[in-house]
């Protein structure tokens, strides 16, 4: 096939506009050693004040072995220090809650709660608290953790340190006031992954209690 000078002239057109477009960008800021720790304590600190957290949100779970991916959409709530409630919209039109009691969720047609018996289980729920609401640090016993910052926004994630640990890594953007979450990467089992975007975040807003158990 043989291109013409006006295709070759579109075409390095838009060679050269995209190069312009990423030349443009701002070089992230690797986090690493001591500012590292600093950003992940002024996380905790600018967490600490977040009584409630709720936001919408955009799920995609992409598995490999079906070579396939499954969208959905849903809605976050969260109360410190210990509950989340994940609703998934239908046609998935599941509630899982995370709690002291362990994790619960309800279907159209049934409902279940598994008790935080047994290490694993506990550990997962809170590796789930801490990434979406408390101290990430407190990952770093389970996890190698990094980071990096661009103009209006904070980037940290992990790989697990248990090559066989359900989630085998994380990374989680937060705008640069360390409390809204932008979006979330979850690597679970060998190749599967769970991409989340969030929206309309809002914190320390009233919370029904009742909302919040099963």
């Amino acid at each position: 096939m043989k291109f013409g000078r006006r295709e070759f002239t579109f075409g390095a057109l838009a060679f050269f506009a995209a190069a312009q477009v990423l030349a443009d960008e701002p070089a992230r800021e690797k986090l690493e050693g001591p500012k590292l720790d600093r950003v992940l304590s002024d996380i905790a600190a600018a967490r600490a004040s977040v009584k409630t957290l709720q936001a919408d949100f955009t799920q995609e779970r992409k598995m490999a072995l079906f070579l396939t991916s499954v969208k959905s959409t849903g809605k976050l709530s969260m109360v410190a220090p210990d509950r989340l409630r994940w609703e998934l919209l239908p046609p998935d039109d599941v509630i899982y809650w995370v709690g002291p009691e362990g994790l619960s969720y309800r279907t159209r047609s049934s409902k279940a709660t598994l008790p935080t018996t047994g290490d694993r289980v506990a550990r997962g729920l809170s590796d789930l608290r801490a990434l979406l609401g408390g101290d990430l640090a407190s990952l770093r016993e389970r996890y190698d953790l990094s980071g990096s910052r661009g103009a209006s926004d904070v980037e940290i994630s992990g790989t697990a340190k248990d090559t066989a640990a359900a989630v085998r890594g994380f990374s989680m953007t937060m705008d640069k006031g360390l409390v809204v979450p932008m979006r979330a990467r979850l690597f679970e089992g060998k190749a599967d992954s769970v991409d989340i975007v969030f929206s309309n975040a809002v914190a320390n807003a009233s919370i029904d209690p009742r909302s919040m158990r099963p």
